[in-house]
């Protein structure tokens, strides 16, 4: 969480050697907002600064920094099509002791429009990266008829189908 553990964050980022890509999601925001990739600490600087002023007395000209999930992006996702997707399933969570989770089987995937290269150079186009409607609707060639969205069924359909049942059971 950042600005928070901007220390452990660092100490992490600099024991990758393979230069990884990460992605910052901001904490309470929704459709897609927010979202950034970066492969550079220059890319998070105001989460030092932050970090490095947290305790001091604020300043009145000093903006809120505002708090963000940091997580090393997967360069390599399953794809179909050669698009990217992500999974929303509901749950609700009826009591912590003990543990009451109940599903809600109807989750789908959503994806999104364009093809997934992994290319470094392509960081800052979120088309290819966030499946969210909000964002693949500003999509240039954005067709809403074609739809981005199968049902949990279709996916595991589409799966069986290529991978074979014992796989995906």
């Amino acid at each position: 969480l950042l600005p928070q553990d901007y220390g452990v964050f660092v100490e992490d980022f600099k024991r990758q050697s393979d230069r990884p890509i990460w992605i910052a999601k901001p904490i309470g925001k929704a459709q897609g907002r927010g979202i950034f990739l970066f492969t550079e600490l220059k890319d998070v600087k105001l989460w030092k600064k932050a970090a490095e002023n947290r305790g001091n007395p604020k300043q009145d000209d000093e903006e809120d920094v505002e708090n963000y999930v940091v997580q090393r992006y997967i360069t390599n996702p399953y794809l179909v099509g050669g698009k990217k997707f992500d999974l929303r399933i509901y749950v609700l969570v009826t009591s912590y002791m003990p543990l009451t989770v109940w599903l809600y089987r109807s989750g789908f995937a959503r994806f999104s429009g364009f093809r997934y290269t992994g290319a470094k150079n392509q960081l800052k186009d979120t088309h290819l990266h966030l499946t969210n409607v909000a964002v693949q609707k500003t999509a240039p060639g954005y067709d809403r008829e074609a739809g981005c969205k199968w049902l949990i069924d279709c996916l595991k359909r589409y799966m069986v189908s290529v991978h074979g049942q014992d796989v995906i059971n």
